[in-house]
């Protein structure tokens, strides 16, 4: 579990809304949470819907299937944020709890998400 932990945060505007909307009010933000490589932990905030929180095992199907390097984040400059700001909206959008479920369920893929939130719970 050495592995580097790395945190990102970008805007994102929906294609449907990006002529609608020329004052940007409908932007959101994509979070990811990266164990080495690999993502571990995913949030979507829009401005009008309920955040999404997805966790590595549980809903791969929905993340970002790049790793790392071939996403880019690591250039974009004020994309990487430090981890506290990540745990801070991931804990605001019941990330805890959505994770807890998935470790209960045997659905979350071993990562140091999982294993930090193991080790609080014992």
């Amino acid at each position: 579990m050495n592995r580097q932990q790395r945190y990102f945060r970008i805007p994102f505007i929906r294609p449907a809304d990006q002529y609608k909307d020329p004052q940007n009010k409908k932007k959101g933000w994509w979070y990811a949470h990266f164990d080495g490589p690999w993502i571990a932990r995913q949030m979507e905030l829009h401005p009008d819907k309920q955040p999404i929180v997805l966790v590595a095992g549980k809903d791969d199907m929905e993340m970002c299937e790049l790793s790392l390097e071939e996403t880019g984040l690591t250039r974009k400059r004020g994309a990487e944020i430090l981890p506290r700001q990540f745990e801070e909206i991931w804990e605001r959008c019941d990330g805890m709890q959505y994770l807890k479920k998935a470790i209960e369920n045997k659905q979350a893929r071993p990562t140091y998400a999982t294993a930090m939130l193991q080790s609080l719970l014992k």
